[in-house]
């Protein structure tokens, strides 16, 4: 029996609208197309950050001086407009919030240090989880297996009670090998679906 819906956050529930924004900043920085997502998201200072080796402030100074930053845009305005098309998909956050208290929730998400915060303040659903894992507290990221248990043992339900929704496919196998049920994120309609058919499965 489902006890538990756990989720990612970036991609899953806050997903960026169009390129349009990020594409025009490679353009003013001279930067090769399809570039700028992977050198914030994917490279190893970003690792390190989601890790908590360092703290978000540090990430951000270090990525302005990767990009030259200095004279033409300040690192507050790089991330602004970096965001700036970002949006949170209330339904899909309807449906988490209609799920309580028959289950509980969960948040998993490899964040930065300011990841709290940004789940508090920026997008105000904090009070929708009765925990929320973020991988720069823990020192530990998905895939590794140990942060799907720590959101567990939080939550008190075992792993084949749980369903776990995320974009990144390695993250879904990765919830997959502990056991829980993993849900491949494609659309906010296809996700819903989903979720609903296995609630009613359950």
């Amino acid at each position: 029996m489902i006890r538990a819906l756990l989720t990612d956050f970036g991609g899953v529930l806050v997903r960026t609208r169009t390129d349009g924004t990020r594409r025009a900043l490679e353009t003013r920085l001279g930067l090769p197309p399809n570039t700028l997502e992977d050198r914030v998201f994917g490279g190893e200072l970003s690792q390190r950050a989601q890790r908590g080796e360092i703290s978000h402030d540090d990430f951000w100074a270090q990525v302005g001086r990767e990009l030259s930053l200095d004279g033409r845009m300040t690192v507050a305005q790089f991330r602004e407009e970096f965001f700036r098309e970002d949006f949170l998909d209330e339904a899909l956050m309807a449906l988490i919030r209609g799920v309580r208290p028959a289950l509980k929730t969960g948040l998993i998400s490899n964040a930065w240090t300011n990841g709290r915060r940004v789940f508090s303040v920026d997008f105000p659903i904090a009070d929708a989880f009765d925990t929320m894992v973020i991988s720069a507290e823990e020192g530990v990221m998905k895939p590794d297996p140990r942060i799907y248990h720590i959101a567990l043992q939080r939550l008190g339900v075992a792993a084949h009670q749980s369903i776990f929704i995320d974009d990144v496919p390695a993250n879904v196998r990765g919830a997959d090998a502990v056991g829980m049920l993993g849900v491949h994120f494609q659309t906010g309609e296809q996700v819903q679906r989903d979720i609903q058919r296995r609630l009613r499965e359950r």
